[in-house]
């Protein structure tokens, strides 16, 4: 009854952990509260004196409801990704009501395999760090119920036999549960170990690819967190925001200090200006006025191609990278030099502003780099930057007709001849703006409504995305209607090009810089409204863009900041462990175990010839010194097999708790059942933890009848010897050592 007391103790501890881990994955305190709270009290409620328990009936009708609010979450609008948060949630309150039902060891069985369920649910819902050490505690604590469920359940097949009563049985019965716990602790330290090791082997060796927790212009589907060149309108799904920390940004004004008003960073990341109607993506094009600028570290490099005056309205910006992979360089229009902690190439568009790195393997922007940049750069900053004036094409149109006329709606009473415009620049800039604003009003109206579940969206065949977005669902998140305004312009000839970058408001005061998230992913338009020009346009309700935050932190917020260091460091060599990080992995430890092996040898060659040559002995000096070597290393073989040994012998006498002059005499009396035990090991009759030392006396002799009787004698006097008091003298010790022989010719005699 102990044992499986002991059972049920550590069994709802391993749901306690399971509840926390989903409910943490959840993000819900409510549901946190709700189920771990509820389990814990289970145990005071259903094991007290009292034992309250739900009846039968009211357990099936629970279970019931628990299954028909699962049902109706997933019924509705049926999506692949709510599976296991529904499962999760089914799951976490049918532990919850058979806890409080009576239980059965075949009971107790499915709460392990339900709590089991729940765990790898949490590990698929979520990547942060506090779920990993529960999803990890969880997995330890798994591994320990399922041994003590194994061992509980030999306990209970196994048969005592009680051959006497009195002292000695008492003894041996104590000496028998301190064994068989000594040999429960081993066994489930072997267990995790054997866990960890597999566990880590698989997490370092086995490819995968794993997929983003949260969805940044259509990184949900890329597979890895690498800052996208395009957006893709193809698969509308639902979007969950990240909170995982991409890249911290210290902003510091043209006095060299952070300045003193918070204000919102816009990052420019991509330029997409193309539409790609199959495929329904947005695309960046290449320019072919792309200059390299080749970076030495530390040292800022001009991008342009004349002097800039930065002693006015030049703000410095510094990029740390911490979750992301990226070519592209993030930056606040408009920059005008860069410095990279190390050597690199930049390449630099002149007709975008944007930059990227020549080699994404290199370590400069992943790790981070220093901007200079002008977010009011003059007319004669950007010809500096620019050079030549961007040349354009022919009055551009948008290439899907429905668009065209949705344009031509909305703008109905506005001049949209194209011809002077084409002919006349400044007309061309103050049109461009003025359609540009009119269709910003229609897309933050009313009529348009800001979602992030876009699973309702149903692409039809023959209607393009925008199409669907403007005339008939009029619902969507950024990109779309980013997408929405960027076509409207294209259509009625407006130089217009989406921006995807990030849009950041969250600033930390002690160290003075912003966190840039996943969640702060965001896609806007730059219109263009002069020979140089660009103007940014954002048609997202301004009721879904975050607030800067407020001015007084609270605990919460305090304990994210400190802990957002080890939550970056899970992530990037953990969560997003992926087949890059293995390849890049697998190189350093080849390398390093090669320079180990080539050092280690080359330092044995040499100490060795150094020897023979002061020692002036020669080749025959060196293979002295190689045989003493060797005879060093066995020694120290040997010890340690003595060792191991040693202790061995001390577990099977059960004194290893005791004085080091007590464990010395006792190993020395004792050693004979030591032996006689390795005897019947390896004759294939090994001693169960649980199994009293008469009851396998019997147990052996019903295989080997002259065995078991020896056996027999051996553990009589054994008894005498450890808990009867009897000293053994030379005589009783030939004896006993006599006893050991005979044992030996009886096992091994026919072999």
């Amino acid at each position: 009854m102990g044992d499986w007391q002991s059972v049920r103790r550590h069994n709802l501890g391993f749901a306690l952990l399971a509840l926390a881990a989903f409910a943490v994955s959840e993000r819900s305190i409510v549901l946190l509260a709700t189920v771990f709270l509820t389990t814990l009290a289970s145990w005071v409620i259903t094991g007290g004196w009292r034992r309250r328990m739900l009846p039968a009936w009211a357990v099936g009708l629970l279970l019931f409801v628990a299954f028909a609010i699962g049902f109706g979450r997933v019924y509705p609008t049926p999506d692949p990704s709510d599976i296991p948060s529904v499962i999760g949630i089914v799951v976490s309150f049918v532990i919850v009501i058979r806890m409080y039902a009576r239980r059965s060891i075949g009971d107790e069985r499915q709460i392990l395999m339900l709590s089991s369920v729940l765990v790898v649910a949490a590990a698929l819902q979520s990547s942060d760090l506090l779920v990993g050490l529960l999803v990890l505690g969880a997995t330890l604590m798994a591994v320990n119920c399922i041994v003590r469920f194994r061992l509980a359940a030999n306990a209970k097949d196994g048969t005592p036999v009680n051959v006497d009563s009195g002292r000695v049985f008492v003894r041996e019965s104590l000496v028998q549960r301190r064994g068989a716990s000594q040999d429960l602790k081993r066994t489930i330290r072997i267990a995790f170990v054997f866990v960890l090791v597999m566990t880590s082997a698989i997490f370092l060796f086995l490819p995968r690819n794993p997929q983003p927790t949260g969805a940044l212009f259509g990184m949900a589907g890329s597979g890895q967190l690498e800052f996208p060149n395009h957006i893709s309108l193809m698969s509308p799904q639902r979007l969950s925001p990240s909170e995982k920390e991409l890249l911290s940004v210290a902003w510091l004004g043209p006095d060299g200090n952070p300045p003193p008003n918070v204000q919102v960073l816009r990052l420019r990341g991509a330029i997409l200006d193309r539409y790609d109607v199959g495929a329904a993506e947005w695309f960046s094009r290449r320019m072919a006025s792309e200059r390299f600028v080749i970076v030495e570290g530390g040292k800022y490099q001009s991008l342009a191609n004349s002097p800039i005056d930065e002693r006015m309205n030049t703000f410095t910006m510094r990029v740390e990278f911490r979750g992301l992979y990226s070519d592209v360089v993030l930056s606040p229009w408009a920059p005008i030099s860069i410095a990279g902690l190390t050597s690199q190439v930049y390449v630099f568009s002149p007709a975008t502003l944007a930059v990227r790195t020549l080699d994404l393997e290199s370590a400069g922007v992943i790790t981070g780099y220093d901007l200079r940049v002008q977010p009011f750069a003059s007319e004669s900053t950007l010809e500096s930057l620019q050079g030549e004036p961007v040349r354009l094409p022919p009055i551009a149109t948008f290439p899907v007709q429905a668009v065209r006329d949705a344009a031509q709606r909305i703008a109905a009473e506005t001049d949209l001849d194209s011809t002077i415009a084409s002919q006349d620049p400044a007309a061309r800039w103050a049109r461009n703006l003025r359609l540009a604003r009119i269709f910003e009003r229609e897309l933050t109206s009313e009529r348009f409504s800001y979602t992030m579940d876009l699973r309702s969206f149903i692409r039809r065949d023959g209607r393009d995305p925008i199409d669907l977005f403007l005339n008939e669902y009029r619902f969507g998140h950024c990109e779309y209607f980013a997408s929405g305004l960027c076509a409207l312009c294209q259509s009625v000839g407006v130089d217009a090009r989406i921006v995807v970058g990030f849009l950041v408001d969250e600033y930390d005061k002690s160290s003075q810089r912003y966190t840039v998230r996943e969640s702060d992913g965001h896609a806007w338009v730059e219109v263009r409204t002069g020979e140089y020009q660009w103007t940014m346009i954002d048609p997202t309700p301004v009721g879904n863009i975050s607030a800067t935050p407020p001015e007084d932190e609270s605990w919460a917020q305090i304990f994210w900041l400190l802990s957002a260091p080890l939550e970056s460091l899970w992530r990037d060599q953990v969560a997003q462990f992926d087949a890059r990080a293995q390849n890049a992995l697998a190189q350093q430890a080849n390398t390093w175990i090669r320079d180990v092996m080539r050092s280690g040898w080359t330092s044995i060659e040499q100490t060795a010839r150094n020897a023979g040559e002061s020692s002036r002995l020669g080749a025959y000096g060196i293979v002295w010194i190689g045989s003493v070597a060797m005879t060093i290393a066995l020694s120290f073989a040997a010890a340690f097999i003595g060792y191991r040994r040693w202790r061995r012998a001390q577990r099977a006498l059960g004194v290893t708790r005791l004085g080091r002059a007590r464990a010395r005499v006792a190993m020395r009396d004792g050693a004979f059942y030591v032996d006689a035990l390795d005897l019947l090991d390896q004759g294939g009759m090994r001693r169960p933890t649980n199994l009293p030392l008469r009851s396998f006396a019997v147990r052996v002799a019903s295989e080997h009848a002259r065995a078991g009787e020896i056996f027999s004698e051996i553990v009589e006097r054994f008894y005498a010897v450890r808990f009867g008091g009897q000293r053994p003298d030379s005589r009783r010790r030939a004896d006993d050592h006599s006893l050991v022989v005979q044992l030996r010719q009886a096992l091994f005699a026919t072999r």
